[in-house]
């Protein structure tokens, strides 16, 4: 499975997100960033050890605006938003699962 469309909606808060395997559906931008998945936001565990991120910055208007999307590889797409976060990678399953499939 690939992602072959990720396109803002003309309200400019939902993504329409369409795979190779013809499933289609939109996610809203607030979906997107309250679940991003990058260890700062959603923490990690490393040898065992379970990191938890604390005193995460409260989200603001720019946190739920979509300024750049770039594939990576084969596997996923990394979001960039207006309050300066980018590290989170999207890969196609976790995207397909917050899109609803």
């Amino acid at each position: 499975m690939n992602l072959t469309q990720f396109k803002r909606n003309p309200d400019g808060t939902t993504f329409h997100v369409k795979m190779d395997d013809g499933f289609e559906a939109d996610v809203s931008s607030q979906k997107l960033r309250d679940n991003c998945p990058c260890a700062g936001c959603k923490g990690e565990e490393v040898l065992l050890h379970k990191y938890v991120p604390l005193n995460q910055k409260p989200a603001t208007v720019d946190s739920y605006i979509l300024e750049k999307a770039e594939t990576k590889g084969n596997y996923g797409i990394q979001l960039s938003w207006k309050d300066g976060h980018d590290t989170g990678i999207y890969n196609w399953e976790y995207l397909r699962e917050l899109a609803g499939g």
